[in-house]
C-alpha cells in the first residue's frame, strides 16, 4: 500500500553520545574562558 509519509528511521544511540560528549567539551570550553575573564575583572575591582 503506497503511503504518502515517510516512515521516520530510529537513530542509533551511538550518534547521540556522540553529539553530547562533544557538547559537554565545548560547553566546559566556554564556560572556562567566561570563569577566567570573570575572575580577571573580580581581581582587578578588588585591588582598586
Amino acid at each position: 500500500m503506497w503511503w504518502p509519509f515517510r516512515r521516520r528511521r530510529e537513530k542509533p544511540k551511538k550518534r547521540l553520545m556522540e553529539k553530547v560528549v562533544v557538547g559537554l567539551i565545548i560547553g566546559g570550553a566556554i564556560g572556562s574562558i567566561i570563569g577566567k575573564k570573570m575572575m580577571e575583572k573580580h581581581e582587578d575591582e578588588k585591588d582598586e
